[in-house]
Formats: C-alpha cells, structure tokens, sequence
C-alpha cells in the first residue's frame, strides 16, 4: 500500500478519517493524500449590465473561498498528533466536485468520514460515501465515528457465495489468516440455501486464500444489510468487510447495494471491496 486517499470536507469529522489513515499509513508505510474539492458559487445576473459587477465579485469569493480552504487543509496535515507521515493537503480546483474527484484518484485505499444518510435523503441522493464507493476504483474504508487506534482485529467479513471472491486479492491492509477468520452469511426469508452447503463454500473460499482457523455465522433476519448490521453488533466487530459489485444505472437502481445499505446504518467502520 503506497497512496491513501483522505477526502476532506474540512468539518471536524472528518478528522477521524485522517486520524484512521495516519494509524494505517504508519503499520504499512504510505503517504497520505488529504484531498479537498472546492464548490464555486455561481450567480446568474438577471440583467447584462450586472455582469461585470457580478463576475468581479465572483472572483474575489473564490479567491477568499480557495485561500480559506487551503488555510484549513494545511492546519489539518500539520497537526503534531501526525508527525512523521507524510501528509500531502491538496487542494482541486477544477470545480468536478468531491465524488468525480476522489473516483478518478490513483489510489491503493480512500478513507473518509461519513455520517450516512437515511429517509428521504438516501432514496434521493444518498451521501458521498455512497456515491465514492459506487465509482471508486480501489477499496473504501467508511470511518462512522472517532476511533483511538485503528488495528482491526475482531473483523467481520460478509460473504455472498460469489466465487469470484475466491481470487480477490489486494487487500488493502493486513487480512490474511490474522483478519479474515469470521465469516457471516446472512440468510433471509427468500433465501432457500442449506446451511450444509453454505459452510461447504465457505469451506472452499477459506483453502482458497490459505485460512486454516476461520468460523462460519449464519445468521437470519429480513435483509441481508440488517443481518451484517446485526450481527456485527452482536460481536462487537471492530471492522466490517463487505464486498460490491459495482453496478451503476438502471441495474443498481434496481437491485440495490448491500453495502451502501450498511455504510447507512452501521456504526461500526465499513471496508467496501469491489469483485
């Protein structure tokens, strides 16, 4: 792991993201990018003769917006509590947005802070979590909250049966036979696999990646993200793995995101791997 993504909004919680980075970046050396993208305001004046006036004014509010925030970029890269990482605070300027930005970074792992969203909001637009894990590129650790110091070991990690995840490599930190021993499936009412046959994939999956010790949950309820939910709470997880499929469009319109389902509702940190 060489680069990790921060993006920032530049509020306070967004430092429990950095925070996290920085614990990350020091177990498996890696420079940090703390990434703000900055949103312009811009009028329409109603009348032609205020288009000077207006586009003076403009100017000089992105001038003071782009200083404010590179101002509170550096103070958050130079905080003494990251001394010896390093941290580089960049600010974009190309006015794509914070979503469009952070997908097309090159990046091993992009960490944010999210509080989801819920309602109306998240059947509307959902939140840039959402959105970031939808278009990223590489693995995205969701931070819910402040945590002192990052070293997952109690991880939970939801499974599909989709063989595909037998070959998914590149984990973006250490979850070999150390973090990837608690499998969960989660079995819904529609479901009608056996459990036999469930622990026998599983069985499979675990030869695949060279896990020798490993426990297989199964565990019922409504959905699949309100059994990760769950579940995940049950044990006290400090980590949830979960996988996606990356679909966009009409396609995810209608199947939906199991992972985006538990970015909203879990407190606990998300990792979101694609297959």
């Amino acid at each position: 792991m060489k680069t990790i993504v921060v993006p920032t909004d530049l509020s306070p919680e967004s430092d429990a993201a950095l925070s996290v980075a920085v614990d990350l970046a020091r177990t498996y050396p890696a420079r940090i990018l703390l990434l703000h993208s900055v949103v312009y305001p811009l009028p329409m004046p109603a009348y032609a003769e205020a288009a000077t006036i207006t586009v003076n004014r403009t100017v000089e509010e992105i001038q003071e917006i782009e200083q404010t925030a590179k101002t509170a970029l550096e103070r958050m890269a130079s905080n003494s509590a990251y001394k010896g990482v390093t941290i580089l605070p960049t600010l974009l300027t190309n006015g794509q947005g914070l979503v469009d930005n952070v997908a097309d970074q090159p990046a091993d792992l992009i960490v944010m802070s999210s509080e989801g969203a819920s309602g109306l909001e998240e059947w509307l637009i959902g939140s840039n979590a959402e959105s970031i894990v939808r278009y990223a590129h590489c693995p995205v650790l969701i931070i819910k909250k402040p945590v002192a110091h990052f070293r997952p070991e109690n991880i939970v990690c939801a499974i599909d049966l989709d063989d595909r995840l037998k070959t998914t490599q590149h984990y973006p930190f250490q979850l070999g036979e150390q973090g990837l021993h608690q499998f969960l499936y989660v079995l819904t009412p529609t479901d009608n696999r056996v459990p036999e046959g469930i622990r026998d994939w599983v069985n499979e999956l675990a030869k695949a990646k060279g896990i020798t010790e490993f426990d297989c949950a199964i565990h019922q309820a409504s959905t699949v993200a309100e059994g990760i939910v769950e579940y995940a709470d049950e044990v006290n997880a400090d980590l949830i793995l979960v996988f996606t499929h990356g679909y966009k469009g009409l396609r995810h319109l209608l199947a939906g995101s199991v992972a985006e389902d538990v970015l909203n509702h879990s407190t606990k940190p998300v990792l979101v791997m694609r297959v």
